[in-house]
Parts: C-alpha cells; structure tokens; sequence
C-alpha cells in the first residue's frame, strides 16, 4: 500500500500524470468515500432517570473501545463527536450502565435505571461467585452506597446494623480500638468467635487497614453451608470484600475529604466542688477541703477533630484497567494523648491476553498506621480524685494525695507515659485465570503478606507523681513481624447440560505458611528521661534481671484441597455441595486433618405454575442447609506440644555459681484438633407488589463442639503440668434471623424507602465435658473492677456452667437495705444467709436477645438523606460504678463520688456480685444521621456532592450508667460480657461536613 501511494507522488511530481480539476474532485470524493466508516458526527443528546424523567449530572459518555469520552451536564444534556456505528457507553454512580449504538442518529434519548439488587445479580460466595436466583445458602450483600457515613474509619462500623445476625459493637471510643464483631452469637470460649475476613480473595488480610472508600462490596456468609469452603476457618461466618477495580475508557479521578469533630456522648455525672461538700456535710465527714473546684474528667479529655482524604485514579482500555488510590486519615482521641494516623496506598490491575483466554489480577496494598495509646487508668484515677483538690501543688508539681488509698493523679498518668505503636502492612497478590475451554477455567494466585509492629511505651520519672516514681522511670520496645504467603489452584468448569440444568463444579488446592516471630525487652532506673524507648540499655535494672529480654518464634502450615458443585434445574431447583479437607500443623499428631463438608438446596417455589402469573407474589425461593465448619483462627501454633520454660535456678558446681533453670510448663496433647461447628439453617426469599416489599426470614441452630479449653489435669496420671488445653464441651446458638427493604415511594422527585436488620438469637452452654476431662460444674470468671479502690478489686460476676448462656450472671439477691447494709436473701431455706457461696443464684443474661437496624433512605432531586437507627433487647449488665462510687460510706470525704451517692442510703462497702447492680441493657441509638447535596457540575466535573453526617447522635435507654452498649467480648480469666467497668474509654460523638469529587 505504501508502495502505491509513493508512485502515484512521482507520477504527479513528474507530470507524468495529468489530471484536470474534475479528475482531482472525483479521487478527493472517492478517498472520502472510502474513508466515510471513520468519520466523525456531532451526537447530542440528554440522560433522564428511568423512574422520574429527570436529567442526570455528571453520566459518563464513553465511545466503547477507546478513551474519548464526555459527561452530561446539569440538566443532563450531552454532546460528542462519534463514528455514526460507534457504540457509547452510559454510567454513573448508583445507576446500570447502558450501551446505546448511534447508528447513524444524531440525537439520543438514553434512560438510566437504579441499581437493583435483582435475581440476575451476581454475588461473590468464595472462590467463584454466582446469581443471586441459583444462591442456596444464606449470604447477605453490601454496596458502597449502603455504608454508614460520617467519622467511620473502619469498614465494619460502615456495616454496622445493615446484615442479620452481625452484631458489631463499638464499646470504645478508643481510635485504636477495634470493634467486637459476632455472628450469629458467641462461637467458642477461646478460639475466638470473629468472622474470617477475605479481600480480594486473600484469606486473613487485616481489615483495619484498608480504606472505606476503597471497597465496592462487602458479601457476608452467614451459614456453615456458605462458608463450609474455607473449611477451618468458617466457624463464625465469613466476611469477604472487594475493593474497586479500574474500567476500561477516559481516566476518572475521585476524591473525597471529611473534616469531623468528636466530644465524649456521655459520661458519669459526679459530683461537683459544691455537692461534694454539701454531702460531706450532710453525711459527718470530714475532709482536707483544699478549695478548688475541679472537674477531673474535664482535665483529662478534650474534643477532637479529625480529618480523612481519599484520592484515586482509575481508567484503561480493554485488555488493561488499572485502579490506584491513597488515603489520609488523622483521628485525634478525646482522651489526652490517644490518637491514629493511617497511610494507605493501593494498586489494582486487571490484565486480558490471548484474544481474551487469559485474564490476570494484580493486587498491591501498603500501609502505615500510626497508633498513640493511653492508659485508660487514668479514667479511674479522675473518678477516684475529689473535686475539692486541685490539679497542681503551688510549687507546679502534680498534686496527688499518698497512703494506703493512695488518689493518683490522672493528668500526671497520661502526660508522662507514652505508649507507641508503629504498623507497616505490606500485600501482593497475583492471579491468573486460562480459559482452557470455554467451559474450563484454570486459576492460581499466589499472596505474599508481611506486617511489622515496633511497639514501645515509656514512663517519666516526673516530681510529684507518685504513681510513676515507684521504681524509678522504665521503658519498654516491642518488634513483632509476620510473614504470610498463600498459594491456590483452582479449577472451574461450567456445563449448560442441556436446556433446563447447568452444572458448575471446583476443585482446588490451597497452602499458607505464615511466620511469626518477635523481640522484646525492658529496663527501668535511667539516668535520664531523653531516650524514652530507644536506648534500652542505658538503664540499670537490666543488670539484675536478665528475664526483661524476650524473644520468639513460631511458624504453621495449612494444607487444604477443596470442592464445589452447583446444580440448577428448570431455573427453579438448585442445590450446591462443598466439601474441604484441611490439614494443619496448629494440632495435634493424630488430629492433624479434618473434614467439612456442606449441602444446600433452594427452590423457587413462585416459578411453579401454581404461583406463576400472580398478582402478588414476584418471587420467592426457600432454602434449606446444612454445613459443619472449624475454627482454628483463635490458636496459637504449637500448643499441642510441651513447653519449656525459665524456672528459678540451680547451683553448677563446674560453674561454682547458680545457672537458669527451665521447666515443662505445658504438657502435650497428641489429639488436640480444632473446634468443630455444626450449623442447621432454612429461609425464604421473596419479593411481593412489583419489588415495593423485599425481604428474607431464616432460622438457624449453630452448635460448637469440641469446644478448646484449658482444663486441671491430675499429675498422678502421669502429666507433668497441672493443666491442658484440650477439646471438651459444647455450646449453642439457635435463633431467627430478619431482612425487610420497603420501598415507600418512588415517583417523580421522591424515592424513599427503609430496611430492617433485625435478629433473635438464644445462646447456651450445653457442656463442658468429654470422656476424658471436664471443668468444674461452675467456672467464675474474674473482672477487674479498676486499681487503686477500696474492696475487692476483682469480682466473679459471670460463670460459665451447663445449661445456662455464657457468662451469665452468678451473685447474692437483695432481700432489703436496713441501716445502709445490704441485707441478702437465704436463697437455700438453711437460716445461714451466705451471700459469698451458699445463697447466691443467676441473676441475668449479658447476651442480648434481638439486635437491630433500620435504615431510612430518602432521595429529593439532588438531595439525599440517610437515617439509621440501632437497637438492643433482652441484655442486662452489670453497672460496676454505681457499685463503687455511688454509696455515701467510704466514697464520701475519702474520694469521688456519682451525683446519685447524694441520695444513696448504702453505706456498704461490700463489692460482691448481687442483683442490685444488675439492670437492664435495652436501648435504642439514632447511630448514623446524614443528608448529602448533589451540585450541578460542568467542565471537568462528573459528579459534586457535599454532604454533613452525625454519628452516635443519642440513645435512649433506662440504663443509669454511662452507655448501654458494653463490650460483648469474653475473655477467660479476665473480663466477660456485659460488665460496664470504670477503666472504659468512653463512647464518642461524631460531626462531620465532606465532600465526594468525580472528575
């Protein structure tokens, strides 16, 4: 061709071809002409909603197949130059993307439809995904859109009170502290009962460090069927999020920014200068009245603003999309020197090859977070203080009162003992999948993961504060590092059998080999406070205590070969079997492997011919399951062997001096295996009146057995060590679970509807025993009711026993008070009340019956508006403050004290576990408030919205303490659920004013 177009240049330089105007005019129109499939026509046109007719800012118009593009204005109205064959591509945020061929016109009307989640979505369900029709087991879905906005710096509290049976409880407002996540209820007493986080397909990834405005879907498997394939892992549901991905066309850039300001919601009422001399007074106390008026709380805790910034920038073309994003958040705490700055950055690509048989995922994520924290003590130590005493001495030395019931002074606690953790999380993940046939499809990834923690905390040897100057000044470093790498083949295949069943079958084989190991160390008595954690050696005490140096290392393995069938018939039967096999060096010789396997079935019943064509119904589909599932999540590696230990010391006569002994303090369990959860579950799916009325009712038994627990072992029997972790005992968890969406209207400006969350669950120990060992009838576990108080300081106000929840409420019950003493019921009928042993009973249930969400959404043209509210039901708790600083003897005069101690007739300093400190836990929150405008955009700008948001606006509840939603953690030996103690950093709530950026 090129050598044609070069002659015919010489032809008309020579001459040798001579051409009149009207030759010249016939060639100019016949290139035209062969050149008319490129030619570019001005098309116009406008983008209306499909529901209202209103145009539509900011849609994206892309030419498919190449990078050029334009976007709709204020009014929706748009212009561009394409081929009359092209095709362009119509999308926006919240709507479907629709492609509408020119075809030669030059004005299109193009509508776009909501987004609905309708039966033909697909929805990820672990290694594959599937339609959401053909779905058997019991799996719930989130967008972006259905996020909770406002302050929300990790992506469970964006899905708090949106997904059945999760139960996501923020009992701090700590910005370190992660929220207590339970599904379907408590799962095991210590292996832990936190849900499997998978994103992007990598297991265990952590998901506090990934960026909220980075996730596209969180989809929550909420049953053993569905999580039956992660095997070990699956015991308490899995949660698995997808973070955005790149699309081929124009570049996009989002970037979106909030500003939000936090102040404590609620906290203890004490008494003031004026009421606590007015009640010494009023009680006969005496006391060293120094004349201020200090507010402690006030000292110790201050409104906090914080910031976030999320910038990212997608585009490609078709055989390359890519996706990069970088995050900014600076959370400041309301408690003097807590705090969070995070840093993070990620890099998305998706590859095609091979005329599209290959198709390749790069997933790259870093991240830096940097963590202050406080000693929540110095909570304590401000309700402790009176009011009557001043922050400082004249001489500018904390003021702090020594003795027996020594009154520390808090500010002096927080000001000068840090508390500093450093964290660099690294991920890389690969993946590629061939189309062997266009039936088969075969699949590896392969994840390399490390994190890094440098942790250190130091105390100052300050004048004047007591607390700190016993012992002298002392430092701490910690540095901690895991290494994980996964690797897993799969291999998919996919058969239309024929006209009425299709058939998807996996098989794969996954490995992980995660490393952890650490080093630490501490010293104390140094010269000089200008160090603080980095010059360890430079103090004395090291050299009299070699045990303040440590270090470890461990590893584990898990090896897992694993299998899936689907099955659909006629559109209307479907069944799914999962079956994995998992191997891992966590357990003991002879329980290495383990088994679990799943089945589901669904039916739409509304496609037989009975239901077809009805007026009413527009679908609906029950399901029935059945999985069994392992947790090994909570274990550490190792503990089925025996350990050595440090153990005094022994005389070397080589030596002639004394030598570090060590000693069995472990002893092995060759048959130590993980726990096992069996889970029975049915449900229905259904949509009735055109979509207006959404939901889904499904009921569950969740049983745990062979629950891990440390048990006394008798060392006549040959065991070395006095106790063992082995697997005895069974727990359940039955209950019903409730989605309901109500569209309330969608016409012209309006669309408004509302979704409720809602689950009942009933838990129960059913055993704690096997044929080999068992725990006492009753097991107490100890709560700590704060340092430095007057009584008993650790209190046994939860038991674990047979028939009863986990940590129910054991104690004495009130018969009256008589002279401000507690006189107890003679529960037994023995005529010796025993309020310690003998009289004591349950006395409530800390686990809460229902939990629940509605979430109203409510669209006005460019306005939009989102309100949610929470609720808890059935709970009591445990208030500990009213116990120990709202009576009048032993507070009053001696150190703070509650406003309600001015009425309290007890003056009982007794602080044993009784009902009357037991209350009820029931509340409703108004948790997530915002309302969003969209501007009117033009120029480079797609999409503008401003919005404001509250977080944690009010609660309303007949509870006296400080807040009704306490943690729901259990942990063995030191603190159980449902106990309110002093020492907790007390809830926030949150104002903030953002705006979301597309251009």
């Amino acid at each position: 061709m090129m050598h044609s177009y070069k002659r015919v240049g010489r032809l008309v330089r020579s001459g040798a071809c001579k051409l009149g105007l009207l030759q010249v005019f016939g060639i100019a129109f016949a290139l035209l002409m062969s050149l008319s499939s490129y030619a570019q026509d001005a098309v116009s046109g406008k983008v209306t909603d499909a529901s209202d007719g209103s145009g539509i800012p900011g849609v994206s118009v892309l030419i498919k197949g190449t990078t050029k593009g334009a976007q709709t204005d204020v009014n929706g109205n748009f212009k561009i130059n394409a081929a009359s064959n092209a095709t362009l591509v119509f999308s926006f945020v919240g709507y479907s993307s629709k492609e509408v061929s020119v075809a030669g016109k030059s004005v299109l009307e193009v509508k776009l439809s909501q987004e609905a989640r309708s039966l033909e979505e697909v929805v990820v369900v672990g290694y594959g995904t599937q339609k959401r029709k053909e779905i058997s087991g019991t799996v719930t879905s989130l967008g972006a859109r259905d996020f909770n906005a406002g302050v929300v710096t990790n992506p469970l509290a964006a899905a708090q009170g949106k997904v059945a049976g999760l139960v996501i409880t923020q009992s701090s407002g700590d910005p370190n502290a992660r929220p207590t996540v339970r599904l379907r209820g408590t799962g095991s007493l210590n292996a832990g009962s936190e849900p499997l986080y998978v994103i992007d397909g990598v297991i265990g990834a952590p998901i506090e460090n990934i960026a909220p405005e980075d996730i596209a879907s969180m989809d929550v498997l909420r049953d053993a069927s569905a999580a039956a394939i992660y095997g070990s892992r699956g015991a308490n549901g899995v949660i698995l999020i997808n973070t955005k991905r790149g699309k081929s066309g124009i570049p996009t850039v989002d970037y979106s920014t909030y500003v939000g300001s936090e102040s404590i919601s609620q906290r203890p009422q004490l008494l003031n200068g004026a009421e606590f001399r007015a009640a010494a007074k009023k009680y006969n106390q005496n006391f060293d009245d120094r004349g201020a008026n200090t507010d402690w709380l006030e000292v110790i805790t201050r409104n906090a603003v914080s910031q976030n910034h999320n910038l990212g920038v997608s585009g490609g073309s078709e055989n390359l999309a890519y996706r990069a994003s970088v995050g900014y958040l600076d959370q400041i705490g309301t408690l003097i020197g807590s705090g969070k700055k995070r840093l993070t950055g990620r890099l998305n690509l998706d590859a095609k090859a091979i005329d599209g048989k290959l198709n390749m995922k790069f997933n790259m994520s870093a991240s830096q977070t940097d963590g202050l924290f406080t000693d929540n003590r110095a909570i304590g130590f401000a309700m402790n203080m009176r009011p009557t005493d001043p922050v400082y001495n004249a001489d500018g030395t904390y003021f702090q009162i020594p003795g027996t019931f020594a009154n520390f002074n808090p500010l002096a606690t927080l000001e000068n003992r840090s508390n500093k953790q450093r964290l660099h999380d690294f991920l890389f993940n690969a993946q590629a999948g061939y189309n062997i046939t266009p039936d088969l499809v075969f699949k590896v990834s392969g994840t390399l993961r490390t994190q890094t923690a440098d942790n250190s905390a130091y105390s100052r040897s300050t004048p004047g504060n007591l607390l700190l100057t016993v012992g002298g000044n002392s430092a701490q470093r910690f540095l901690n590092s895991v290494t994980d790498q996964q690797l897993e083949a799969t291999l998919n295949y996919t058969k239309k059998l024929n006209d009425v069943s299709n058939l998807v079958v996996l098989a794969g084989y996954t490995y992980q080999d995660v490393v952890n190991d650490g080093f630490g160390a501490s010293n104390n008595n140094f010269l000089t406070d200008a160090f603080e954690a980095n010059n360890l050696g430079a103090g004395l005490g090291i050299r009299s205590n070699p045990n303040l140096l440590g270090s470890y290392k461990n590893e584990y393995k898990l090896v897992s070969f694993l299998a899936r069938a689907q099955y659909s018939l006629l559109n209307k039967y479907f069944a799914t079997v999962n079956m994995r096999r998992d191997g891992s060096t966590k357990f003991g010789d002879n329980n290495k492997w383990g088994l679990f396997p799943s089945i589901s079935v669904g039916w739409a019943i509304s496609e037989e011919d009975f239901l077809k064509g009805s007026s009413t119904l527009d679908n609906m589909k029950i399901r029935a399951s059945w999985g069994r599932t392992g947790n090994s999540e909570g274990i550490r590696p190792l503990l089925s062997k025996s350990f050595y230990g440090a153990s005094g010391s022994y005389y070397d006569g080589a030596a002639d001096d004394f030598l570090p002994a060590y000693a069995i303090q472990s002893n092995p369990n060759p048959n130590l295996k993980w726990e096992v959860n069996e889970n029975y579950g049915a449900g229905i799916d259904f949509s009735v009146y055109k979509g207006k009325l959404t939901g889904s009712i499904d009921w569950y038994t969740r049983q745990t057995k062979d629950m891990l627990y440390t048990v006394n072992v008798p060392q006549e029997q040959g065991y070395v060590y006095p106790s063992m972790l082995a697997n005895i005992g069974t727990m359940q968890n039955r209950g019903v679970e409730l989605t309901l969406t109500y569209q309330w209207i969608d016409k012209g400006d309006w669309s408004v509807y509302s979704t409720l969350a809602g689950s009942f669950n009933q838990n129960e120990i059913v055993s704690l025993r096997n044929d080999q060992f068992a725990a006492p009838d009753q097991v107490f576990l100890s709560t700590s009711l704060g340092s430095f108080i007057r009584g008993t300081s650790a209190v046994n106000f939860s038991v674990l026993q047979a028939g009863h929840p986990v940590g129910e409420f054991y104690g004495a019950k009130i018969a009256r008070i008589e002279n401000g003493k507690y006189v107890f019921q003679d529960l037994n009928g023995d005529g010796v009340v025993d309020p310690n042993a003998k009289d004591r009973t349950y006395l409530g249930n800390p686990n809460p019956t229902f939990v629940g969400g509605i979430t109203t959404n409510v669209r006005y043209k460019a306005f939009d508006f989102q309100f949610q509210v929470t609720s808890q039901l059935g709970a009591k708790i445990v208030n500990t403050n009213a116990l120990l600083l709202g009576r009048q003897d032993g507070r009053i005069a001696e150190s703070g004290a509650l406003k309600s101690a001015l009425t309290s007739v007890i003056n009982d300093e007794r602080t044993i576990p009784m009902d009357y400190y037991v209350e009820s836990g029931n509340f409703f929150r108004i948790n997530n408030a915002s309302l969003g405008y969209t501007l009117p955009v033009k120029g480079v700008f797609k999409r503008a919205r401003i919005y404001v948001a509250g977080n944690n606006l009010a609660v309303f509840t007949s509870y006296t303490g400080v807040d009704p939603e306490v943690s729901q953690a259990l942990t063995i030996g030191s603190a159980a659920p449902g106990i309110d103690v002093r020492e907790t950093y007390y809830k926030t709530r949150a104002l903030t004013a953002g705006i979301n950026l597309t251009f």
